[in-house]
């Protein structure tokens, strides 16, 4: 739950607001220090991952509560349903999220809920832009680290985890090509069945998002690369971050007068 938001700063502007982690006045010391480690190491302020401030305790209900940047914008799934971005934005997009997500497993996090819900939209500056949340804190917060206990949205859930295994870096990155498909389509992958264990059996047994006709073979095949059976497929996200930042430097270039995609970028 996330509390009305606070000016943290008159002077800076700083806006923020504040996260409540329910059940949490006998938070496990593992989850508090693996909270302080994100805070050591996302201290940055040139970063697409939602800035946190700090952490603080409710005095009524005991819970504790993190102090984050305040978005205001929404979140990539409800900004899909409103506007179409174009490629250039789009892929502005993807790069400033995979960009987060490297930094993320450059610091040995794991988001372990990674979904369009949790990329949020800052439009307080310029250029307003998605940032992700939430990294590393979905797990219930008096749970271990060690934990196997399944938690999450189905569709952006790896078939190895829905099979009982550790979240891993492969795993964002599955979740990472979901949210790909979504930009394709405007619409969250399998919305038009419920969310239940025959839906993660399917998955499990390789059913996977209809790629729609148009799609760019290049985005395509990243797409599948993303959301391969095999964790060990998968690229890194520092590989998803080189790739679309090519992408997002070369487009221009492709659609000066409308002409056809190079050929140079139909292969990379």
């Amino acid at each position: 739950d996330v509390k009305s938001p606070l000016n943290k700063n008159e002077k800076e502007g700083v806006h923020v607001a504040l996260k409540s982690l329910k059940n949490s006045s006998n938070i496990s010391d593992d989850f508090l220090n693996e909270l302080k480690n994100h805070l050591h190491c996302l201290s940055s302020d040139d970063l697409s991952t939602v800035r946190i401030f700090g952490i603080t305790q409710d005095p009524e209900t005991s819970n504790y509560m993190i102090v984050m940047e305040l978005m205001n914008g929404g979140n990539l799934r409800s900004n899909l349903l409103i506007k179409k971005y174009n490629p250039l934005e789009k892929y502005y997009n993807l790069m400033r999220i995979a960009n987060a997500l490297r930094t993320l497993h450059e610091c040995n996090i794991i988001h372990g809920d990674f979904h369009s819900g949790n990329v949020l939209l800052n439009s307080n500056i310029s250029y307003s832009s998605f940032y992700i949340s939430d990294f590393g804190l979905s797990r219930p917060v008096n749970q271990t680290i060690n934990s196997n206990e399944i938690y999450g949205v189905i569709p952006y859930m790896a078939p190895e985890v829905l099979r009982g295994k550790p979240y891993t870096k492969a795993a964002d990155i599955y979740s990472f090509g979901i949210i790909m498909w979504e930009y394709t389509s405007g619409i969250p992958a399998f919305n038009n069945r419920p969310h239940d264990f025959n839906l993660s059996l399917d998955i499990c047994k390789g059913l996977r998002p209809e790629i729609f006709k148009g799609t760019l073979p290049v985005y395509a095949r990243l797409m599948k690369r993303c959301w391969d059976s095999d964790p060990n497929k998968r690229p890194t996200a520092d590989e998803l971050y080189q790739i679309i930042y090519f992408w997002y430097d070369y487009l221009p270039k492709c659609y000066e007068n409308d002409r056809v995609i190079p050929s140079k970028l139909k292969k990379n």
